[in-house]
């Protein structure tokens, strides 16, 4: 099976999100979570999250909870929260820009996936 995972990075009560390149035909131009692509029987969901941070961010991230699931057509998506720790640079083949934002400035965006479920339902637990 193939599925996703991605890693909801806070600080502050904002949240950090990446505008995805066109490198991917997925929501190319799309504000989305740090994360990728694995196969269950290549790596955990916690695997993958914790490579694709490394590689698209520059950042150690160690999930602690698995927040929401969802789907997107065959694929099923994982959403951890998580700690990090590092200095964020981008991976410029990927990723054009990343920033923080608050649940206000965030639903306004156009957003990837199921995000904008993501967002709305870190805001009700008060995370952002």
């Amino acid at each position: 099976m193939v599925y996703a995972s991605s890693g909801i990075i806070l600080k502050n009560k904002k949240i950090l999100l990446v505008f995805r390149s066109n490198y991917t035909k997925t929501f190319p131009h799309y504000w989305a979570c740090a994360g990728g692509r694995g196969e269950e029987e290549k790596e955990t969901p916690e695997e993958v999250v914790i490579r694709e941070i490394k590689e698209e961010l520059n950042i150690n991230f160690k999930p602690t909870k698995l927040f929401a699931t969802g789907q997107y057509n065959d694929r099923k998506l994982f959403r951890f929260l998580g700690e990090w720790e590092g200095d964020i640079k981008i991976q410029e083949a990927e990723i054009d820009k990343y920033d923080w934002f608050s649940y206000k400035e965030a639903i306004k965006l156009k957003l990837a996936f199921d995000y904008k479920e993501v967002i709305e339902k870190l805001h009700r637990e008060k995370l952002i």
